[in-house]
């Protein structure tokens, strides 16, 4: 196991459990006290745990920032990039929409689509999709996480697994050409990744505030994403790579 998929896992395990102890964390992956006090060092500089005496304790105030403030920053851009998302689905398609709160702002531009079928894990897009009669909505079940308002957990990645869907729309805390997309704890990383598995074409929905920004969980590489969409802020570093990847991308102006 490498030094960054055991801190991953370290991640997942406080952010189920709340708490770590030094000594559990040992065991598990066979290396030393001294190696897991310099993993936890690490993740207390990056703001997920704070350690304690024989441990640590999750972060709640930076690791599971409230999901609505989060879906307020840069809202106008966000609510912009939605509409042009809306613009990719036909009548009788089926999406995946994730927990993202640029996401969530597709779902509540759906009301004039039929015969579609909607796939999620995010509460706050169920209770969107519930007024619009004409959409057939497919909730994965899962551990309820209720700082991010969603499905994860083993069993959420499993019963994606039951699905195929023709466009799945995703987000990401971070996006960068060296780390690819990533995000902010394991949970998500790794149901984004059974989501991209799943879907016949995958659209990165992101304003400019994410490029250049890697967080601890990776999803993926830039070349998994099929369409990114995104504002005018874009650096052109990063427009030359998606060039050079194949992967098209659209632009909504930076208000």
């Amino acid at each position: 196991m490498t030094h960054q998929d055991r801190k991953q896992k370290i991640i997942e395990l406080v952010s189920r459990n709340k708490s770590v102890q030094i000594s559990q964390l040992t065991s598990l992956f066979g290396v030393s006290v001294m190696t897991i006090r310099r993993d936890l060092h690490e993740l207390e500089k990056q703001h997920y745990v704070k350690r304690v005496y024989g441990g640590a304790v999750l972060n709640e105030e930076e690791l599971n920032k409230p999901y609505f403030p989060r879906a307020a920053f840069n809202s106008t851009v966000k609510e912009l990039i939605a509409r042009k998302a809306v613009e990719l689905i036909k009548d009788g398609d089926t999406i995946i929409l994730d927990l993202g709160s640029t996401v969530l702002q597709v779902s509540k531009h759906l009301d004039e689509m039929k015969g579609l079928s909607v796939i999620t894990c995010s509460i706050p897009v169920i209770n969107e999709l519930d007024a619009y009669s004409d959409i057939r909505v497919y909730s994965l079940g899962g551990e309820l996480y209720r700082e991010n308002h969603a499905f994860l957990g083993s069993e959420t990645e499993s019963s994606i697994s039951m699905y195929c869907a023709d466009i799945a729309f995703i987000g990401a805390a971070g996006v960068s050409i060296e780390h690819g997309l990533t995000n902010f704890y394991y949970p998500t990383a790794s149901l984004c990744r059974r989501i991209i598995k799943q879907s016949k074409k995958v659209v990165l929905l992101a304003d400019s505030s994410k490029f250049g920004k890697a967080k601890i969980a990776v999803v993926g590489g830039l070349s998994e994403i099929d369409v990114i969409i995104t504002d005018t802020g874009i650096p052109q570093e990063y427009l030359d790579e998606f060039e050079r990847l194949g992967v098209e991308v659209l632009q909504v102006e930076n208000v």
